[in-house]
């Protein structure tokens, strides 16, 4: 059982990573999508693996389809439905998970950009260990600086809430806090640096410090595919041990 589990990580690792080579041949385009004030009507594809306890062999993988719409580049809303596998040594489970909904708007002032957004997240998970139970309404703020047209720097700020749902459940009261470094370059690719602070308001104001990188490359002018990878680097809230992930992202011009 633990050789498959872990044969079975170091597959899903590889398809992600192999998704940067889906077009060798392709010319470069400049990056798009990379940065947060980039409002773009896209589909995207994000498989992740999430390895919670490394040693207690707990994990998840998740296929997420998203979509975002984009409304005269000022306001948008996006979907997200994710695609769970749970992994434990005791018991193994597919579905779906939570549902993502969510709307923003955002103003630029020179090379600053503000964006506000709101984010649902409904409890339609088909089975208790792929969603919180909870109904949850969570604001996001966020700017965004350009420096140049290659660099940026982006700080956000994200609270969680539960508002309804599973008595049973715990309650979600959660803040994630992000300041986002990339580099683009105009042939098409680009490195980003993503530390993130978690806070569990919850229980004990508990927190986490995580650390993830992002490199990826437009295979295409309306195609970008991108890996990522991270995990808790500091903290008394040890959320995961690692991660894995990688997307591919369709432009609609």
């Amino acid at each position: 059982m633990r050789q498959a589990c872990l044969l079975g990580r170091s597959a899903t690792a590889a398809a992600v990573i192999a998704s940067l080579g889906l077009a060798p041949r392709a010319v470069a385009q400049e990056a798009r999508g990379v940065n947060p004030a980039d409002n773009l009507t896209k589909v995207e594809l994000l498989p992740k693996l999430t390895v919670i306890d490394d040693g207690g062999g707990i994990s998840t993988t998740t296929l997420t389809l998203k979509y975002d719409r984009a409304i005269r580049g000022v306001y948008g809303f996006n979907v997200e439905l994710p695609l769970v596998r749970f992994e434990a040594p005791v018991d193994s489970t597919n579905g779906i998970g939570d549902l993502n909904l969510r709307a923003r708007a955002q103003k630029s002032i020179g090379s600053f950009v503000v964006i506000g957004g709101l984010e649902a997240v409904v409890p339609i998970a088909t089975d208790p260990t792929l969603g919180s139970g909870k109904l949850q309404i969570n604001p996001v703020a966020a700017g965004v600086y350009a420096f140049s047209r290659s660099v940026f720097a982006a700080a956000a700020a994200k609270h969680f809430f539960s508002v309804a749902g599973d008595d049973d459940r715990a309650d979600v009261k959660q803040g994630q806090y992000r300041l986002l470094l990339a580099y683009s370059s105009p042939r098409g690719w680009w490195a980003l640096l993503d530390p993130q602070i978690w806070v569990d308001f919850e229980v004990d104001r508990r927190s986490e410090l995580a650390l993830e990188l992002e490199a990826g490359k437009m295979i295409g002018p309306k195609v970008g595919a991108w890996v990522r990878a991270g995990g808790h680097v500091g903290g008394s809230w040890p959320r995961q041990d690692w991660t894995v992930s990688g997307g591919i992202r369709f432009i609609s011009l």
